[in-house]
C-alpha cells in the first residue's frame, strides 16, 4: 500500500512541476455590478445594483490543448444600492426637507475563484467554477438632497472575514496572446442572513454579481 501511496504522490508531484512550467501568470482588473437578492419583497422591491470593481492576480495552468484552470486571488468591491421615500411613514415625524434618500451598502471581499476555461474557438472560451470569498469590510452611507444632518453618518464595520460562496459562470474572448476580455456572473450560494445575530424567519438573501473584465498575462 505504502508503494501505490508514493507512486499517486510522485504523479502529483511530476505534474505539478509540468503545469508550474507552463502556467501564466498575470493581472486582471474590471466592472462589478451588483446586487443582493431578497426573497422579502419589502425590501427587494427598494434594492438597485451597485457599480464598483475588481482588482487582482492570476495563474492560467494549461490541462489539455482545450482546458485550463485558473485560480484567481481578488479584491472584489460589491453590495447594493437601497432607495426609501421619506413621505411613506407609518407614525408621525418632523417635516423633512428631503423626499427620499440612498442608502448605497458596499461590502469589500478578499475573493478567489478557482474556474476551469473550455476553449470552444481559437479566440472564445467558457468559463466556469466555485468561488469562495472573505469579507474585509463594509461601508454604509445616504445619500440625498437636503438630508438632515443625522444621515450624514457612514457607517463603517470589519467584515471578520466571514466566509461567503457561490459559482462563476461566464464567456471570454483572447484578442491576443497577452491580452483577454470576458463577462461572466456570480451566483452567491451561501444565505446572508446566516450570518446574523437575529432570528429572522424565512428571510434569506444573496449576491448577484455581473463582472466585465480585463486580464494581462505578463509572464
Amino acid at each position: 500500500m505504502k508503494k501505490h501511496y508514493l507512486f499517486v504522490l510522485s504523479f502529483f508531484i511530476f505534474n505539478a512541476s509540468i503545469w508550474a512550467q507552463q502556467a501564466r501568470f498575470g493581472v486582471k482588473a474590471g466592472l462589478n455590478v451588483s446586487n443582493i437578492d431578497n426573497n422579502d419583497s419589502f425590501y427587494d422591491k427598494n434594492s438597485n445594483y451597485r457599480t464598483s470593481f475588481h482588482t487582482g492576480l492570476f495563474a492560467e495552468i494549461p490541462l489539455s490543448s482545450k482546458f485550463s484552470f485558473q485560480p484567481e486571488l481578488l479584491y472584489s468591491s460589491i453590495g447594493k444600492v437601497d432607495e426609501y421615500d421619506l413621505n411613506y411613514r407609518s407614525f408621525d415625524l418632523e417635516p423633512l426637507s428631503a423626499d427620499s434618500f440612498k442608502l448605497v451598502q458596499k461590502r469589500n471581499y478578499l475573493a478567489i475563484p478557482l474556474t476551469f476555461r473550455w476553449f470552444v474557438g481559437e479566440r472564445f472560451s467558457i468559463n466556469a467554477g466555485p468561488q469562495v470569498s472573505f469579507l474585509l469590510n463594509t461601508v454604509s452611507k445616504a445619500k440625498g438632497d437636503d438630508l438632515p444632518e443625522s444621515f450624514n453618518e457612514v457607517y463603517k464595520a470589519s467584515g471578520d472575514f466571514k466566509l461567503d460562496y457561490g459559482a462563476v459562470l461566464g464567456v471570454g474572448y483572447t484578442i491576443n496572446d497577452n491580452l483577454n476580455i470576458g463577462l461572466q456572473y456570480y451566483r452567491g450560494l451561501k444565505d446572508l442572513f446566516g450570518d446574523s445575530d437575529f432570528d429572522i424567519i424565512d428571510r434569506k438573501a444573496y449576491h448577484s454579481v455581473f463582472q466585465l473584465t480585463a486580464s494581462y498575462s505578463v509572464f
